[in-house]
This record gives structure tokens, C-alpha cells and sequence, in this order.
């Protein structure tokens, strides 16, 4: 049980050893794979990991956040209602009263797709307890090894900006949703546009083809016909599934409801 942020990166190299705060998303691939390590290292007596405060520009929630916790906060659920609406969507009352936001993150959980499209930020130590700060997105691309998340920046929405999430899932089980599509659309003064799609069998990702060719053609209606071959260059893994037809429907809907 480390003291500090900088210690558990010690830690964590020396014994090769997993991060551990709420520990749902740990304990359930353990049980899954039978696989359990001789060495955890514990966050939770690292209090600079704790705290969601709002800066001049920006939300900065601490990675050991429970996903209860910000959601029973009034100002970040009032300026980010997208952000309410993902973290009420993770799993049961009981696991969001568990799990942590970096949790969240390392286990490319459900609330990724959201986080994408808000442009978030992370700090965080690498190995050696150096500080460090990159794009969400970029991290995403290869996670440094026992990099430890501290805090997660979003940026404040714009008065222009239109945030949508939705989720294609079975609430009759714990499981990932099979589809989850969150977007970003503002027009003015130019179309800056952010898809972002997740899901059981999807990594994590921003759609960028579709980004690219919806801001070239901002002034033209958007049709599933015409986000079909975007999402199947996005999301080869669903190029011959029905879900493709899916996510094209979930954009079409949500690029009306930046419209509306």
C-alpha cells in the first residue's frame, strides 16, 4: 500500500505487479481466467488521486474517482449531462459505487466512447514516476507499461457544441454493451466533429474516416447509405455484421439531434 503516485510506479515495476483501487473489473477477469497474481498494488491511501474540482477551462477528476461519486456531482452532471448519462449507464448501483474512473479506462469500459468525444486528457507517472500528459486518444494506441493514471482533464463544452452517447446493450447481464456510439457536432464557426465507437468486440476508437468525410460535407444531409462504407473503414470488425447497419443508424439519429 503505497504512500505516493510516484511509489506505486516503483512498485509496480519491480514486481511486475497489476494497480488496484475498487478492483470490479480486476476480480472479474481473475475469475474468468483462474489467474491470480502474487503481487497487487493498492491506490487507495494515495490521496492526490482523489478529488474532482473545476478549473477556468476545464473539469479535473481524479482518477480514483468512484463513478457514484461524480455522478453525485451536481455542477460536473449539469455542464457534462452526457457524462451523467455514460456513468449511469456503467453496470449496477453497486459496481459504480465500486469501480474507479481509471478503472474504467484501463479496462476499456463503457465510458471510453464518451471520454473520446470530449477530448479528454490524461496525467499521468510513467514507469519511472515522471510526469506526463497526452490525449486520451493517443493513449489509447498503446498504453505505456505501469503507467499510472493520476487525474482526467475535459475540456469545458462549447455553447455550439451537441453531445450524444447511446448504447446498444442487454441489461439482463453484467456484460459489455455490444455497441456504444457517442459523437460531438458543432458547425460554427466550422464543423469540428468527434465519433467515438466501443463495445464488446470493438477496441475503443474515434471514428476518424467518418469525422474526415461528415466535415467535408457538413452542408449535405447524411444518410445510412452514406455512413456505411465510413464505418465499415472505422470498424473493420463489423464490416459483414449486422451491427454495422447499427452504428450507421445510431450516427444517422444522432447527427439529426445536433440539427434539431
Amino acid at each position: 500500500m503505497p504512500a505516493s503516485a510516484k511509489e506505486a510506479c516503483a512498485l509496480a515495476r519491480y514486481h511486475s505487479a497489476p494497480y488496484m483501487a475498487g478492483a470490479s473489473a480486476l476480480q472479474l477477469g481473475w475469475n474468468k481466467t483462474g489467474r491470480w497474481p502474487e503481487h497487487v498494488v493498492s491506490l487507495n491511501a494515495i490521496n492526490t488521486l482523489h478529488g474532482c474540482h473545476r478549473a477556468a477551462d476545464h473539469w479535473s477528476l481524479g482518477a480514483l474517482s468512484r463513478l457514484s461519486e461524480l455522478t453525485r456531482n451536481p455542477d460536473l452532471c449539469a455542464e457534462l449531462p452526457v457524462l451523467e448519462t455514460a456513468l449511469l449507464g456503467v453496470g449496477a448501483p453497486g459496481i459504480r459505487h465500486i469501480a474507479t474512473l481509471a478503472g474504467n479506462i484501463g479496462f476499456a469500459g463503457d465510458l471510453l466512447p464518451t471520454l473520446l468525444v470530449l477530448d479528454a486528457r490524461l496525467d499521468w507517472l510513467d514507469e519511472n514516476g515522471a510526469d506526463q500528459q497526452t490525449l486520451l486518444a493517443d493513449w489509447l494506441t498503446a498504453p505505456p507499461a505501469h503507467a499510472l493514471i493520476a487525474r482526467v482533464r475535459l475540456p469545458l463544452p462549447q455553447p455550439q457544441q451537441h453531445l450524444h452517447m447511446e448504447k446498444l446493450a442487454s441489461r439482463s447481464a453484467f456484460n459489455p454493451p455490444l455497441l456504444n456510439i457517442a459523437s460531438s457536432w458543432q458547425w460554427q464557426p466550422q464543423p469540428d466533429l468527434r465519433l467515438a465507437a466501443g463495445g464488446a468486440s470493438l477496441r475503443p476508437r474515434r471514428l476518424r474516416a467518418c469525422e474526415q468525410a461528415l466535415a467535408a460535407t457538413a452542408d449535405q444531409p447524411l444518410t445510412t447509405r452514406t455512413l456505411l462504407p465510413l464505418l465499415a473503414a472505422d470498424l473493420p470488425e463489423l464490416a459483414e455484421q449486422p451491427l454495422l447497419q447499427i452504428a450507421a443508424n445510431l450516427v444517422q439519429a444522432q447527427w439529426h439531434g445536433s440539427h434539431a
